[in-house]
């Protein structure tokens, strides 16, 4: 674009304005990838990788507008910000964030079900929590209890939330699918362990 005295402007504000909606829409798909995951596999993966490409398009459309206007400088902050927010937007334990929120936001239904399995009493699974594990309910394990949120088809790996008593539970070996064993790894908060 140009003005009236012939100088080139920078990109719009709609165009800005649709970056950072495109941002938004992808980190909001990758924060909840999990109950979009149980909704429908097909429509998660769909939308999330719908969602990288509008980023992608959005992103190389600034970068480019830039670089036909020959403001350098804009067109290579534009760029380092694209790659840096898309190796963030990559890199990120998306999962275990989400899982860390479920923790925080339910922080009561879990501490009762750790308390149960510690009593040795019943376990009554909240009905919200079927959209985060893949059946609705936990597995005992020893003196762990493992919330199953992804396996494979084969059952060959799985990933999911423990609750392991005690101090430090990183590294811990639990039964993740029937061909797997994982580890903890994110401390989720009150004993509560992202697996994988």
């Amino acid at each position: 674009m140009s003005t009236a005295s012939g100088e080139k402007e920078p990109p719009s504000r709609p165009a800005l304005t649709m970056l950072s909606l495109a941002w938004l829409v992808l980190v909001a798909l990758e924060y909840f990838w999990i109950p979009l995951f149980r909704v429908s596999e097909l429509f998660a993966w769909l939308a999330l990788i719908a969602a990288w490409l509008w980023v992608i398009g959005r992103s190389a459309t600034v970068v480019l507008t830039c670089l036909s206007l020959k403001d350098y400088g804009r067109c290579v902050a534009a760029l380092l910000l694209a790659l840096s927010a898309g190796s963030v937007a990559r890199t990120a334990h998306w999962s275990a964030l989400y899982a860390e929120g479920q923790v925080w936001l339910h922080g009561d239904a879990f501490a009762e079900l750790a308390a149960d399995h510690e009593h040795h009493r019943p376990l009554t699974v909240p009905g919200w929590m079927e959209y985060l594990s893949i059946d609705g309910q936990v597995r005992p394990q020893r003196d762990v209890l493992y919330l199953p949120v992804f396996e494979d088809w084969r059952a060959e790996s799985g990933r999911g939330i423990a609750y392991i008593p005690g101090s430090d539970g990183r590294g811990t070996t639990i039964h993740t699918a029937s061909g797997d064993l994982g580890s903890a790894t994110h401390d989720l908060g009150n004993g509560w362990w992202w697996v994988e």
